[in-house]
Parts: C-alpha cells; structure tokens; sequence
C-alpha cells in the first residue's frame, strides 16, 4: 500500500528517540530515494535490468523528471535522437 507524505512522516516521529529534539527528525539518503520512487513513480516500479544503484538512480530521477518537469522536458527535446533519451 503507496504511503502519504504525512503517513510516512509521522512513523518517523511516531518511532523518534529524542522526542524532545526540536529540530527535524532528517532522512537518509536511501529513504529519500525510496519514498520519492514510491511516492512519485508508484510503489510497483522498478528496472528490470541487473544494475549497479547509481545507475537506477539515474533511470528513476530521468522518468520522475520526464513525468513531472516541463523544464526538463524542454530541455531533453532537442536530445531525442540519441539512443539514451529516446
């Protein structure tokens, strides 16, 4: 089940040690990657392909662009012919 901004964040404060830390509870880099690829690209996405992370980080950030970013989309037009952005 796709979980909301709100959902997820109050698990983290829900499960904080410190609860007295006035500051935020912070992320890491992996659950921020995780939640924007579920949140943004839907929770049954994933690459098919055997690669390496930095490589469907790559393939993750290019569809969550392509999907939300008119500036991207803008920018990639005059790249279509080349076989990475096709």
């Amino acid at each position: 089940m796709e979980m909301t901004i709100t959902e997820y964040m109050k698990k983290k404060y829900d499960n904080r040690e410190d609860k007295d830390n006035m500051f935020g509870v912070g992320i890491t880099d992996a659950e921020f990657r995780a939640f924007a690829i579920d949140y943004l690209l839907g929770e049954d996405w994933y690459v098919v392909d055997s690669l390496g992370q930095t490589q469907i980080n790559e393939i993750a950030l290019a569809e969550i662009l392509s999907k939300y970013s008119k500036r991207f989309k803008k920018e990639i037009k005059p790249l279509r012919g080349i076989k990475r952005w096709e």
